[in-house]
């Protein structure tokens, strides 16, 4: 029996960088040649904990690697699904790495995400015909909850072919939640078995597959609307917009639509979200902008936005 719950948390948290001067990925797992292995969603228990590292030990890594200017203001955002969950690649140095067993050029089908291509964040897809790891400095695949005007089924396709999480889309709890038990458990490992089968398969095959299997529930899966998620996605005019809020990905997606961006991804969910800003750089102040209760601070990767100045302004959240 779930126990009741103490209090209830929901956020809503957005912000816009119109003013950076560079950009960084940081995945020392990568550098280190530590093995780039998932951990086991049904119960939590980490596979290995190799290459999880804290914001200042990523920060010290980049810093190492001459890509960080240590004096800089600098906003942090998290990417922990990144090389930690299927289908969710990283482009570095011209090179795509992703979760031992995983060959994402096989991949029929583009991975859709943000990167940095001549100094410029950009959201754009990758292989499956698109565009190649070498044509990018670096590139962070992710869930793509805004993507060109797809909307309503066909989004939800979308996001079925590319969310290795099935909690992130429907009310199955695992792990360590309170609410989870044998039922939810078969069914997120139901929908992961017809994920893992569809890697590399073509939109078409692997969202018919993972639609079969979903009519197949009896009573038909609820979709999941209080995960905390968090999204990137870039303006027109070359902002990048960031969304933490808890709701169906879908709507968060519209939010960003409304923030003027056409395409936009999730990189983290949960306790994983960790947007920060350091004003004076890495030796200064380092502020939180939002946190979960269960915030856990080491992750595989994170980015780096390095800003013009430490100025920045307030304004109502329709305005931003």
């Amino acid at each position: 029996m779930a126990e009741t719950s103490s209090f209830s948390f929901g956020v809503h948290f957005e912000m816009a960088v119109t003013s950076y001067v560079g950009a960084a990925l940081s995945i020392p797992a990568i550098g280190l040649n530590y093995s780039l292995k998932t951990k086991d969603l049904l119960t939590e228990n980490v596979v290995s904990k190799d290459g999880r590292y804290t914001l200042e030990e990523h920060l010290n890594y980049l810093v190492s690697l001459g890509q960080l200017d240590q004096k800089c203001s600098m906003l942090v955002f998290g990417a922990r699904n990144l090389c930690v969950n299927w289908r969710s690649p990283a482009v570095l140095g011209g090179k795509v790495y992703a979760l031992e067993g995983e060959e994402p050029k096989r991949s029929l089908r583009p991975y859709y995400g943000i990167g940095l291509r001549d100094n410029r964040l950009i959201c754009a897809e990758l292989l499956g015909g698109f565009s190649e790891p070498s044509s990018w400095d670096f590139f962070c695949a992710g869930i793509p909850v805004l993507w060109d005007g797809w909307e309503g089924e066909q989004l939800l396709d979308l996001m079925l072919c590319e969310a290795s999480d099935h909690s992130h889309l429907y009310a199955i709890p695992r792990g360590n939640h309170p609410n989870a038990d044998s039922d939810t458990l078969q069914a997120w490992q139901v929908l992961q078995n017809v994920f893992r089968e569809q890697l590399y398969s073509s939109e078409l095959e692997a969202a018919t597959n993972m639609r079969n299997k979903l009519v197949n529930f009896t009573p038909p899966l609820r979709r999941c609307s209080d995960y905390f998620h968090s999204i990137i996605g870039i303006r027109d005019d070359g902002a990048l917009v960031y969304l933490s809020a808890h709701g169906l990905l879908e709507e968060l997606g519209q939010v960003m639509k409304r923030r003027g961006c056409q395409r936009a991804i999730c990189l983290e969910n949960s306790g994983s979200i960790m947007p920060t800003f350091l004003p004076q750089g890495i030796h200064g102040q380092s502020i939180p902008l939002v946190r979960a209760p269960n915030f856990r601070p080491k992750g595989r990767a994170v980015i780096t936005v390095s800003l013009q100045n430490d100025i920045f302004t307030s304004q109502p959240v329709e305005s931003i």
